[in-house]
């Protein structure tokens, strides 16, 4: 991404600045992003190294633990409104939270990329080749892709 661009906001995970959960969209749908299931936190930090190194920018990658991810699941959760909890009864994809969260209970890590378009994602993968990726879902505009690599 160039600096001009708009920036997509993060859907998950907190980190300064990002607000309570109480900011976040009623509905999780990603638009942008390349999301990466790593084996443990070590590997994600190095897969992050790796794309910062091939020019993606510092504020476009974060890496979140397997504790991290479900902190924040929990966190979120007891923070949600009366309102959010209701929407999320209905909107809630319960097969992507398993997933997610089913990762995250084994001990790995995620690293989210943003990637407005297709193009920025396959590049990201090309120089993610040697590292130990077991899962990778990209939430283009209008769709997304899962591609199970274990």
């Amino acid at each position: 991404m160039t600096g001009d661009e708009p920036s997509a906001p993060w859907p998950m995970g907190t980190c300064d600045g990002d607000g309570d959960s109480h900011a976040r969209s009623f509905v999780f749908e990603p638009r942008g992003f390349l999301v990466l299931i790593l084996e443990d936190t070590a590997e994600a930090g190095l897969a992050q190294a790796a794309l910062h190194d091939a020019g993606f920018a510092e504020g476009d990658l974060r890496a979140y633990s397997s504790e991290q991810i479900l902190a924040d699941h929990d966190r979120y959760m007891a923070q949600r409104s009366v309102a959010q909890r209701l929407i999320g009864a209905l909107t809630d994809d319960r097969g992507t939270i398993e997933l997610y969260f089913g990762y995250a209970r084994q001990g790995r890590a995620a690293l989210w990329v943003r990637a407005p378009d297709r193009s920025d994602a396959n590049r990201a993968l090309r120089h993610l080749a040697d590292h130990d990726v077991l899962h990778l879902r990209y939430y283009g505009h209008y769709s997304q892709e899962d591609i199970h690599l274990r």
